[in-house]
């Protein structure tokens, strides 16, 4: 079986995660993979850590799915560092990147119920 990690960037925000907990807790229920949350920074855990748990775990094709609309420094440089470190350490260990959040028409369609929403509440 494969793992799944959800990876964000993280905050000290209380509750700032929790979009990404809920997503990952609604794959667990739809998915037969091991479905697991982490964080580039300020929170735990970190991917690093979630990897070595998962291949201490006998997982070995992870899939990490960044869960970032912007393709910035993170996505560019910080989580292929990242990932080259964990593949030097565990070289049995296949980690494939999904493609970001980025644009999807079902994003458009959450702004635009977004829109919609505020039009109902009015300005304020």
């Amino acid at each position: 079986m494969n793992a799944v990690v959800v990876l964000g960037h993280g905050s000290r925000a209380p509750g700032a995660s929790e979009a990404m907990d809920r997503i990952a807790r609604v794959l667990r229920e739809r998915r037969p993979e091991r479905i697991e949350v982490a964080h580039m920074e300020m929170a735990a855990p970190s991917l690093a850590v979630v990897l070595q748990r998962l291949h201490g775990d006998g997982f070995r094709h992870v899939v990490v799915v960044p869960y970032f609309l912007h393709h910035g420094i993170h996505l560019r440089e910080d989580i292929p560092g990242i990932l080259d470190e964990v593949r030097a350490r565990y070289p049995d260990l296949e980690i494939v990147t999904a493609p970001h959040l980025g644009f999807d028409d079902a994003l458009v369609d959450v702004v635009e119920k977004r829109m919609e929403q505020a039009a109902a509440i009015g300005v304020r």
